[in-house]
C-alpha cells in the first residue's frame, strides 16, 4: 500500500513537470505584439516605421500597418530557442517568409537578421483607432449619369481652373509639394498617418514629370507620370498630377485654410474605375497644386480605405 502511494506521489510531480514543459514551449518569449522601430541595411539605419508583427501561441503570424490598424494573418512561424533561429512561412510577402537569425530577444526587445537586413522591434499593445472624425464621400457612380446613362456633368470640364499650359508655367517655380496623409478604414476610423510629396521634374521643355514620393520608403511609389505639352494637349483642362476621374462634377469654390495660408479652391467630386471616389480642392492661382485630396477605395474589408491629403509645404 505504501509503495503504491509512493508511486502515485512520484507520478503526479512528473505529470506536472510534463505539463509545465508544454506550457513553457507554448509561452515562447517571442510570443506577443512587436512594433518595428528601425531597419539596418549595410550600416544605414532607417527609422519611422509603424508596422506590427504579431507572433501568436498557435504559430500564426499576423501583421498590421500600425497598432491601431487591423491585423491580418500572413503565415506561420517557428522559433528554435537553442539555435536562435526564426523560421517564417508565407505566400503573401518575402518579408514574412524564410529564415532569420535572432540577435536579441527579451521581454521588451526583439532583433533578427534576415536577407542582410537587421529588423529591430519593441514590445507593444494594439490600441483602438481614432473614430472621432471619419470623412465621408456620400456620392455614388449613378449620381454622375443622366437618365440615358450619359455623362450628366459633361460641361463641367470647362469649369476647371487650370490648363496643362498653366501647370507647366507654375511647376517651373515648384520643385516639390509636401502633404500630410491620414489613412482611414471603414468602421475603424483613422488608423495611420504619414508624409508623401509630389516631386517635379522637367524631362524637356515639353515633358513634365510629377511623381508621388514616399518619405517613409524614401522612394517613388509610382513610375514616371508624364503629361506632354504638344499640339493635342495645348489648352486642355487637366487634373494633372492627380488622377483624372472617369466622371466628375464641379461642386463650387471655397476659401480653404492650409498651413501655408488661405487659398481660393475649386472643389471637384469624381468617380474612377467604379470603386474609387475622389474629391479635389484645386488651388485656382497655383495650377498643379492641390490644397486637399481625398481618395476613397470601396473594396471589401480589409482592402477598403480612405486617404486624406492636406498640403503642408511648397518647395
Amino acid at each position: 500500500m505504501l509503495i503504491k502511494n509512493m508511486k502515485k506521489l512520484i507520478i503526479i510531480p512528473l505529470f506536472l513537470l510534463f505539463v509545465l514543459n508544454i506550457n513553457a514551449q507554448d509561452k515562447h518569449p517571442i510570443i506577443g505584439i512587436w512594433q518595428l522601430t528601425t531597419v539596418e541595411v549595410n550600416g544605414e539605419i532607417k527609422e519611422g516605421f509603424k508596422a506590427v508583427w504579431i507572433f501568436e501561441e498557435e504559430g500564426t503570424l499576423k501583421v498590421a500597418r500600425s497598432i491601431t490598424d487591423e491585423a491580418i494573418p500572413v503565415g506561420e512561424w517557428k522559433c528554435d530557442k537553442k539555435l536562435k533561429t526564426l523560421t517564417m512561412e508565407s505566400t503573401i510577402d518575402k518579408d514574412f517568409n524564410g529564415e532569420a537569425k535572432v540577435l536579441k530577444l527579451n521581454k521588451n526587445k526583439l532583433s533578427y537578421k534576415k536577407d542582410d537586413a537587421i529588423l529591430n522591434f519593441v514590445i507593444t499593445e494594439m490600441t483602438k483607432p481614432d473614430t472621432t472624425f471619419i470623412p465621408e464621400l456620400d456620392f455614388t457612380y449613378k449620381d454622375f449619369l443622366d437618365e440615358d446613362g450619359g455623362d450628366k456633368y459633361l460641361e463641367d470640364g470647362t469649369k476647371l481652373p487650370w490648363t496643362i499650359d498653366q501647370v507647366y508655367i507654375e511647376m517651373k517655380k515648384v520643385k516639390e509639394t509636401v502633404y500630410h496623409i491620414d489613412h482611414f478604414v471603414t468602421n475603424k476610423g483613422k488608423t495611420d498617418s504619414w508624409t508623401n510629396s509630389y516631386k517635379t521634374e522637367f524631362l524637356s521643355d515639353k515633358e513634365l514629370n510629377i511623381r508621388e514620393y514616399s518619405y517613409f520608403q524614401k522612394d517613388y511609389i509610382e513610375d514616371d507620370n508624364v503629361f506632354p505639352l504638344d499640339e493635342e494637349s495645348q489648352g486642355q483642362m487637366t487634373f494633372f498630377p492627380q488622377d483624372e476621374p472617369e466622371y466628375f462634377r464641379v461642386v463650387g469654390e471655397e476659401d480653404f485654410k492650409t498651413d501655408l495660408g488661405i487659398f481660393k479652391c475649386t472643389i471637384v467630386e469624381g468617380i474612377r474605375d467604379s470603386d474609387k471616389k475622389l474629391k479635389y480642392w484645386m488651388i485656382n492661382e497655383k495650377p498643379g497644386v492641390f490644397a486637399k485630396v481625398i481618395i476613397s477605395k470601396t473594396e471589401e474589408s480589409p482592402f477598403d480605405y480612405m486617404n486624406v491629403y492636406e498640403l503642408k509645404e511648397i518647395k
